[in-house]
């Protein structure tokens, strides 16, 4: 019974976001109805953001959408550690400036144009508030945005309304003669998103597939590709993607079940505990 309040509440547990984490363990653990009904419950109290709110740089925790967050305080600029000073369009780190991040092409082209999810990103980097001497790059982020230039102040998202739409939109349609309910969760957050998304007619993996095309775009940068790809067993391939830069980052392709998809632990942690194995290198 938990009640946060100020404003460093986001940053705190409530019950909400306890349902969050358990809609997101349930879904991994494919325990479909449990998914489905702790994400309802966590979404209580909720709205979706409005299409203005999705432009304004995903960086505040007072935005209504989101359920919780690392809120930053105001004087604690914690500079080039920060999240925002690796994600964000704008502010003034080597990285940024010279490797700006960008969306993957071929998700970008699979938007619609009437999608606010697009606007987030440049085809080809000419409005976004890049820092000074920043590169401009096609499919440019302009999605995460650090408070200036010389800032890189911003809230962190861990958890979203949205997401909760999705989780059910998922597992209603793995589930097995739940599609109706799976399409009308898809179709709350889509048509918010997109005002002339219609209600999709897709049954069996076709749904499936619509639902985690749009799950990939709508949190894109948020941390969720890694799991998901690892969660359902799939491979990880960037092959024919038009502006993908083998220089910078070379490995296109990571099968399934790779060693690559297992984090190292670290030697302090080994030499701390013996009883630890390290994964395969």
């Amino acid at each position: 019974n938990y009640t946060r309040g100020g404003s460093a509440a986001k940053s705190n547990f409530n019950q909400n976001v306890v349902r969050g984490l358990k809609a997101r363990v349930a879904l991994t653990q494919g325990n479909w109805d449990l998914a489905a009904t702790n994400a309802v419950a966590a979404r209580a109290g909720f709205p979706l953001m409005s299409n203005a709110d999705y432009l304004t740089g995903f960086n505040n925790t007072a935005n209504v959408e989101w359920i919780w967050g690392s809120r930053q305080i105001d004087d604690h600029n914690t500079f080039f550690f920060s999240y925002f000073a690796y994600i964000s369009a704008n502010f003034n780190s080597t990285v940024i400036r010279t490797q700006p991040r960008a969306i993957n092409a071929n998700l970008f082209n699979a938007l619609s144009a009437t999608d606010i999810r697009k606007s987030v990103f440049d085809l080809t980097g000419a409005t976004v508030p890049v820092p000074p001497g920043g590169a401009r790059v096609a499919y440019q982020n302009k999605k995460f945005l650090a408070k200036s230039a010389d800032l890189s102040m911003g809230d962190v998202p861990y958890m979203r309304a949205a997401e909760m739409y999705f989780i059910e939109a998922e597992a209603r349609a793995r589930q097995g003669g739940q599609e109706p309910a799976a399409r009308t969760a898809l179709f709350t957050v889509m048509k918010n998103r997109d005002p002339n998304y219609v209600l999709s007619v897709n049954t069996g993996q076709a749904l499936i597939d619509e639902i985690m095309l749009n799950r990939r775009a709508e949190f894109w940068g948020e941390g969720f590709r890694f799991t998901d790809l690892k969660r359902l067993n799939l491979p990880m391939s960037r092959a024919g993607i038009p502006n993908h830069v083998p220089a910078v980052i070379g490995i296109t392709t990571v099968p399934a079940g790779d060693k690559l998809w297992e984090w190292l632990f670290p030697q302090d942690e080994i030499n701390a505990n013996k009883a630890i194995v390290q994964n395969p290198l």
